[in-house]
């Protein structure tokens, strides 16, 4: 009986997660259509929310399988009891670190939340062993290299467009503005791809660690459908506290400017679901936001605003950590 209220605690859990996901990355996809007027909000809400749910399963599951089989490995002689409080904590304590960003209007990292929170909660449990450090090694470094390869791309990008620009008339302003639209599908594509693999892959750990047998290449529909469906919902019904901070905030983004920095995301976050890299969305976009910003308008950019949300991404994976391992150490002995 104890085993089935964790187990859908730990759904309940997940699936919040994924609300705030949604909440916090869904304003950086669609912040620089809607600051640019190539869209207007709610039609651009639910382009993103509809993408969201086919990316799901676009780029294979890879992340699913980095995430849910290769990043932790719980100790044979574990208890589903044992389990199911080490994955309630890790979502509770990436939860907690989500909900106040979105409170404060941040766009954090969701993936160095989940990250943080997983290790935390493992880690205080089963011990370092239980931890395949050269597998979450790999997923530090593209969380640390990747968006600053995306603020390099959309600097060269925004440059050489810019560039071309002399040479162009007013009228290409319509097919640019239909190319970013375009754009943004793809970029909430590819999120959905990356970001709702990660939910799965929680899903998945819970399934096996309540009994109920499956693997990655025999996922059930039920359970993309559900974590694409539940991103899509925080996109839709939270995001908008978020739209202002990435285009607005760092500097008013321009067209030219928005469809360079939502290329280079697109592409980035894209190649990182087929590698199968749990990334960060929001990150990356707000890189490259940065980038584009730096290559037309240095000064114009908010550079103190920069810093205080890096700092905010630094301290995302040791506070979600440290949160998750005192309710996975706390839990158990309860328990």
């Amino acid at each position: 009986m104890i085993n089935t209220v964790l187990f859908g605690i730990v759904l309940a859990l997940i699936f919040g997660f994924a609300l705030t996901n949604g909440f916090l990355d869904g304003g950086g996809i669609v912040s620089t259509v809607i600051t640019t007027r190539a869209m207007e909000p709610l039609p651009a809400l639910i382009v993103v929310a509809c993408c969201e749910v086919l990316g799901v399963s676009l780029l294979g599951h890879a992340v699913v399988r980095t995430m849910g089989s290769h990043m932790v490995f719980f100790p044979s002689g574990a208890s589903s009891r044992q389990i199911l409080v080490v994955l309630a904590s890790a979502m509770a304590g990436a939860l907690g670190w989500n909900s106040a960003m979105w409170r404060f209007s941040w766009p954090s990292s969701s993936s160095h939340a989940l990250l943080g929170g997983l290790l935390g909660a493992t880690w205080a449990r089963f011990g370092m062993a239980a931890v395949a450090w050269p597998v979450v090694t790999r997923i530090l470094i593209g969380l640390a290299v990747i968006p600053i390869g995306a603020a390099v791309a959309g600097f060269i990008l925004a440059r050489l467009l810019y560039w071309a620009g002399q040479y162009l008339t007013p009228v290409v302003i319509g097919p640019v503005r239909a190319l970013h639209i375009i754009v943004l599908a793809g970029v909430a594509l590819v999120h959905g791809s990356n970001d709702g693999q990660k939910s799965m892959a929680m899903v998945l750990l819970a399934m096996l660690a309540f009994g109920w047998g499956t693997s990655v290449t025999h996922l059930p529909v039920w359970l993309g459908l559900a974590s694409g469906m539940t991103l899509a919902l925080g996109v839709l019904f939270g995001s908008r506290r978020t739209v202002q901070t990435v285009g607005q905030s760092f500097y008013r983004v321009q067209s030219l400017q928005g469809l360079c920095a939502e290329s280079a995301a697109m592409i980035l976050v894209g190649a990182s679901s087929i590698a199968g890299f749990p990334m960060s969305s929001s990150h990356v976009m707000s890189s490259s936001v940065l980038g584009a910003g730096a290559a037309i308008r240095p000064r114009s950019v908010r550079w103190d605003l920069a810093f205080s949300l890096s700092v905010a991404w630094f301290m995302t994976i040791p506070a979600a950590a440290a949160l998750a391992a005192l309710l996975s150490y706390v839990v158990s002995k309860a328990l």
